[in-house]
């Protein structure tokens, strides 16, 4: 029935009412249903993006604990490469492990080059 059109008796108007009470009841249970299905999407949403942002977070930590390490050990190989390779530890490196010592003057030789 149309809602512009007239009502003829008693009985026909109790159940338009109960008809518009009904669609009434449906919508609001629809709309209930919706909002409660959109706010436990956006928790789903929201979780799992934490999620993701504390396994990238552990990811970096770890990250970074590695690259200290390397920089710990790369400071180390550098330290010993400048206390090796200083004259004065080459020189008595070679006088006590080789026995060497600068040349005397018998031990020299001299060419002569024609230019």
């Amino acid at each position: 029935m149309d809602k512009k059109q007239k009502v003829k008796d008693m009985n026909e108007y109790k159940k338009r009412k109960k008809n518009r009470n009904k669609k009434r009841k449906n919508k609001k249970k629809i709309k209930f249903i919706l909002a409660m299905f959109s706010i436990l999407a956006i928790t789903i949403t929201n979780l799992c993006g934490n999620a993701v942002v504390s396994n990238l977070k552990y990811e970096i930590n770890n990250l970074k604990q590695d690259l200290r390490k390397e920089e710990i050990a790369l400071d180390e190989l550098k330290m010993e490469k400048l206390k090796n390779g200083s004259i004065t530890n080459v020189e008595d490196k070679a006088k006590e492990k080789l026995n060497m010592d600068y040349p005397k003057n018998y031990q020299i030789r001299y060419i002569d080059m024609e230019n």
